[in-house]
């Protein structure tokens, strides 16, 4: 079967599956192929039938053409971004005049298909086969008459009804559809407004107000599987409509339409023919199905409702049908994930020849509780995947599984309540509990005789805390206030852990004010309270804990409180990096050691907390000793621990971290990163500074062994040289170092032993930065241009020794096609960071004349002018 052509589909009113033979599938697939015959014969008109046009549809055609070039000039209109239901959809924007009430809304959007399917789809006004996620609603209802007349196979004339919620008039529009094939890989569909027709001509009389529709569907084939769809609409409803109606009812009418295509063709699509990239559509389109279906009951019919939308999911796709034919247990297990309830995660042993109902729901139970351990989806289906054979088998058939299951994880990811906040409470309570516990400490501290110093210091180092994060919120907020000052708000209050577990939980993107990615803010948030106040308030409450002449089991708790705080930390930064799927895919080689299993993954990440939970008292402790014992030893040990480290770096030409950043900056920049990248290791452990990009696997071993013994160094000299008269007996103080340290050598043998082996080299590899990029670069393929393009965006130094032979031919020989393609890392600032002679001598003096890509200005100056006759005066 062609994957181009959409066939009919085959009755199932014998089979024994009851979803496929129900009342509502059996008259889904009635219209389906009603409509089909009706657009197959249009598709026959297009393709093999010279069309003649009269005059009057050709200025149809050509306005319709030049409505949707002035809609794409830069800077003609002010738009507005509208949210849309599926990721296909590459713009929706639209723009309200008030003064004259008109509206524009521009589209574009990607099917598979074949264009000519796609035109008829478009041409044929009057369909019957409705998705059921996608019937219109009541604030806009059409009145499917018949066409008004057809004067020829390329046209035809309708009049469409509105009808507007009171107190607002209805409204009518008279329209002319014209179809024309410009090429053979491009059709246009022009909606064209007419003022009158004699069948409407004095209909109803004055009670409904008449209305212009213009548009018109740009429909090219990109490729054999591809289909690219531009829309562009201008509306007017014969006068001025309250804003509420143009963004409560016309956009979204707009955004149903366009969905309804995307799903009509991607479930037109039969098994053999998805592909893997079609698995992310078609989990949106399950997704919304389940959403829309819940919509039409209340709370208590919520898990029916769900169901009843898997149901319709599986009967309005073809290939759904062919899948459910051959694994009809496949039904049992979507229903069961649909009710997203935190069960046990069984591991399913069975084949997938051998599946039954009874194995998929097993199957299923355990997906809403591997997401809670996750904060990614595509880590927790990852994780779903490896512990069940039946997955693994299911993958190797069909590759489109994987993306497909990945929506439904977001999906319960973002609206199971309970794991939501299992994961806010998990990831950020030890924050929260341990800022509550150093104000109370730091509070106590003032109001004790002798110990306001412990108090000044400690809340200085919570002030210094909030204002780097303020900074960080700042630079990722600073291009919108609103969302700076809501950040400002929560790290004032105690609650930004929260709400940074809260965005990386609900799987939130990087929007266009932010800097970089929410996951990224939360490693920044977390490593700025590690170093400025968790570490550091430790060691003060353990060095007040050590002199003062009575341990209290408040200052105790306190401690722990931190203690575990920083091991939780340190243990889930690293966690979630590493089994983060994009992470894995960008570089294989470092990022997997965390095994797939459940149980070893809860061991592993158990391991990782332990066996920072006693790092961090093991160093803290050692540090308050030496400050006891005497201040000046405590300075000795860090700075030239700080300084070997420092020297190491730089010779072996590796202190400069990556950022492409000059001068002064990048030094300042450079010796506060590797700084604070050494305190984490020394306090600690933080395994994803092991990492190249940071202190290296030598560096990182090196350092943690040293800070290790540095604890044990540091109890013989307070025993032998601390004479006050509250010292603690060495008896003691040999028990809890030997606790802690029986703590932190069983916790790293079990994390030996559960890890993946072959990343053990990563923990005591010899390679710099440079080293690193070139390796990554090496194993890329040619078709991985978006992690490439990564490299460059690096300072040159990290690839100036081996950049001439593997970095500049790839972009002299790819630029053009760059320039034509235009992919969405192929930026003007990726473009100002790339060296000179990296980029061809040509583009070099174009960039150089235009100041960049494109010289904005003097385009948006040239097409003002000659827009106005197509769109008209606007309102800004």
């Amino acid at each position: 079967m062609s994957k181009n052509k959409i066939m009919p589909m085959e009755s199932q009113s014998s089979t024994t599956l009851s979803i496929l033979s129900s009342p509502e599938a059996t008259k889904y697939v009635e219209n389906h192929n009603k409509d089909l015959e009706t657009e197959s014969e249009l598709v026959r008109q297009m393709d093999n039938v010279v069309q003649h046009y009269t005059e009057k549809e050709d200025e149809m055609i050509s306005s319709g053409i030049g409505l949707l070039d002035g809609m794409k000039m830069k800077g003609a209109i002010t738009y507005k971004e509208f949210k849309t239901d599926f990721s296909a959809t590459r713009v929706l924007k639209g723009f309200y005049n008030f003064r004259e009430g008109d509206i524009y809304i521009k589209t574009e959007y990607i099917v598979r298909g074949d264009h000519s399917y796609v035109a008829a789809r478009a041409a044929n006004y009057y369909y019957n086969c409705i998705n059921p996620a996608f019937g219109f609603t009541e604030e806009i209802s059409l009145d499917n008459n018949n066409y008004l007349e057809v004067p020829n196979k390329h046209s035809a004339i309708y009049c469409q009804e509105y009808k507007f919620p009171s107190p607002l008039s209805d409204r009518e529009a008279i329209v002319n559809i014209v179809w024309k094939r410009i090429s053979e890989k491009f059709i246009v569909v022009v909606f064209y407004p007419l003022t009158s027709h004699p069948k409407v001509e004095n209909k109803d009389g004055d009670a409904v107000i008449r209305s212009s529709f213009h548009s018109i569907y740009k429909v090219t084939q990109v490729d054999s599987g591809f289909v690219d769809v531009e829309i562009g609409t201008h509306f007017n409803f014969g006068g001025k409509l309250p804003k509420v109606v143009v963004n409560g009812f016309i956009i979204p009418s707009g955004n149903r339409a366009v969905s309804h295509q995307q799903c009509y063709f991607m479930n037109s699509i039969h098994l053999e023919d998805l592909m893997k990239e079609d698995g992310k559509l078609l989990g949106e389109i399950f997704v919304n199905q389940i959403k829309t279906a819940r919509k039409k009951g209340g709370w208590k019919k919520r898990a029916e409702l769900g169901k009843v939308g898997v149901d319709e999911f599986l009967y309005i796709s073809v290939a759904m049908r062919e899948l459910l034919s051959r694994h009809p247990w496949i039904r049992a297990m979507l229903h069961e994930i649909s009710l997203n309830q935190i069960k046990a995660a069984p591991t399913v042993h069975t084949a997938l020849s051998d599946m039954k109902d009874y194995d998929a729901v097993n199957l299923a139970k355990g997906m809403s509780t591997i997401v809670l351990s996750n904060t990614e989806a595509p880590a927790a289906v990852d994780h779903w995947i490896a512990q069940n054979v039946a997955l693994e088998e299911f993958e190797k058939e069909h590759q489109w599984m994987r993306s497909f299951f990945v929506e439904i994880a977001q999906y319960n990811l973002n609206t199971s309540n309970f794991g939501l906040r299992l994961r806010v409470f998990g990831g950020a309570l030890l924050s929260t509990i341990d800022l509550i516990t150093d104000v109370y400490m730091t509070v106590k501290f003032f109001n004790t005789e002798g110990q306001e110093g412990y108090g000044m210091t400690n809340a200085w180092l919570i002030g210094l805390t909030m204002i780097f994060q303020i900074l960080i919120a700042y630079v990722q907020n600073g291009k919108k206030a609103s969302s700076f000052f809501h950040d400002l708000f929560c790290i004032l209050t105690g609650f930004k852990p929260a709400l940074d577990a809260y965005r990386v939980g609900s799987g939130a993107e990087q929007e266009d004010h932010h800097r970089i990615a929410p996951m990224a803010e939360m490693t920044y948030c977390k490593v700025i309270e590690l170093v400025f106040e968790a570490v550091p308030a430790s060691i003060v409450q353990i060095y007040a804990l050590l002199i003062a002449k009575e341990q209290k089991l408040d200052a105790i708790i306190s401690v722990m409180v931190s203690a575990a705080t920083i091991g939780f930390t340190s243990a889930m930064l690293s966690y979630d990096w590493d089994t983060s799927p994009s992470q894995r895919a960008f570089n294989p080689g470092f990022y997997g050691y965390i095994p797939d299993k459940a149980l070893s993954r809860a061991v592993c990440f158990l391991s990782m907390m332990s066996l920072s939970f006693s790092h961090v008292l093991l160093q803290t402790l050692s540090c308050a000793l030496l400050f006891a014992t005497n201040p000046r030893w405590l300075v000795y040990y860090l700075a030239g621990d700080m300084a070997l480290f420092l020297l190491y770096k730089v010779a072996r030409r590796d202190f400069h971290y990556w950022l492409n950043i000059s001068g002064v900056l990048r030094f300042v920049t450079s010796f506060m990163v590797r700084s604070a990248g050494k305190i984490l290791v020394n306090f600690t452990l933080l395994i994803q500074t092991r990492s190249p990009v940071e202190l290296g696997g030598f560096s990182f071993l090196v350092s943690a062994l040293l800070s290790v013994a540095a604890s044990f160094v540091s109890v013989q000299l307070y025993s032998n040289h601390y004479e006050g008269d509250d010292k603690i007996k060495d008896e003691r103080l040999q028990v809890i170092i030997s606790t802690l340290y029986g703590i932190w050598l069983i916790s790293l043998v079990t994390f030996v032993a559960v890890m993946k082996r072959e990343y053990l080299h990563t923990f005591y590899s010899f390679d710099t930065l440079s080293d690193f990029n070139r390796k990554l670069t090496l194993k890329l393929r040619d078709d991985q241009e978006d992690i490439k393009c990564l490299v460059l965006e690096c300072h040159p130094d990290t690839f100036s020794g081996w950049g001439e032979e593997l970095l500049k031919p790839w972009t002299l020989k790819n630029w053009s096609r760059w320039e034509e393609e235009k992919p969405s890392w192929f930026t003007d600032s990726w473009i100002e960071g790339v060296p000179n002679e990296y980029v061809p001598y040509e583009w070099r003096v174009k960039y150089k004349k235009t100041k960049g890509r494109v010289d904005e200005d003097a385009v948006v100056r040239r097409r003002r002018s000659s827009i106005k006759h197509v769109l008209g005066d606007q309102e800004h």
